[in-house]
């Protein structure tokens, strides 16, 4: 299978996911019942509109921009659904507003009800830069302190990285992407309990004036329960009556 149909396999899996789960709105402006942790280094970000979807999921969506006393260094769009099952997914945009290369770091947190035991996961990360100041060059890549761009954590413990490569492409207006999947289809990893929070987090940097889109994806779930075997049931139910028999002969 070529990446370019494997790529296309995975968007399409994913976005058939959050269309089944998240789509259909029930209602604008929503109070969340629970409060995520959805930062850019260390600026809160403010949703702009908040929709509750059928599914029992919320879509946030934002922008944003944000820097120090010197000026603005980025500008961050976003439209992510978060659901207590739990799962965090969705696209954000970011652009470096500087002239020089600059790290960023994002991160979604999301607390869970119930908390469960033990877990199955799954995540993927879909990113693609483009040079956006026109300059014949962009690139991204991930941060010395944290070798992969992408982190699963289930409470404060990394269970999923993805995307230690870097990402690059060369002439004006170029772009380029890449995509890493673990755990899916399906939810295949088998991982620890989940008491407090799932979080996605994003470490990296991104040259100059240029942008990057993500499609980001972490589900948790606790294990589906082992069946019975079907004639289980009944071998009990019949030794049961077996031995009730028994006992009103001996009587």
């Amino acid at each position: 299978m070529t990446i370019d149909r494997f790529r296309r396999i995975l968007l399409v899996s994913v976005a058939l996911y959050f269309i089944g789960s998240a789509v259909v709105a029930q209602a604008q402006d929503a109070e969340l019942p629970f409060t995520p942790t959805l930062t850019a280094g260390g600026t809160n970000l403010v949703n702009d509109d908040v929709f509750a979807n059928a599914d029992g999921s919320y879509t946030l969506l934002g922008h944003q921009q944000g820097g120090n006393s010197g000026g603005l260094v980025w500008d961050l769009s976003w439209n992510l659904t978060l659901n207590q099952d739990p799962s965090i997914g969705g696209s954000l945009t970011l652009r470096n507003l500087t002239t020089t290369t600059r790290n960023f770091n994002l991160q979604f947190s999301l607390p869970i009800l119930p908390a469960f035991s033990s877990s199955v996961f799954g995540g993927s990360l879909d990113a693609r830069i483009t040079d956006t100041n026109n300059d014949g060059t962009a690139r991204m890549a991930p941060l010395a302190v944290s070798p992969s761009i992408y982190r699963g954590m289930i409470d404060s413990t990394t269970v999923l990285s993805l995307f230690a490569a870097d990402l690059q492409c060369f002439g004006a207006g170029c772009s380029g992407g890449g995509i890493e999947s673990a755990g899916l289809p399906g939810l295949t990893l088998q991982g620890p309990g989940a008491s407090n929070s799932i979080t996605t987090w994003l470490n990296f940097s991104l040259t100059a004036g240029d942008s990057v889109t993500f499609l980001t994806n972490f589900v948790v779930e606790p294990p589906a329960p082992v069946p019975l075997p079907a004639a289980l049931p009944m071998l009990l139910a019949g030794l049961g009556g077996f031995f009730s028999l028994r006992r009103r002969r001996a009587a």
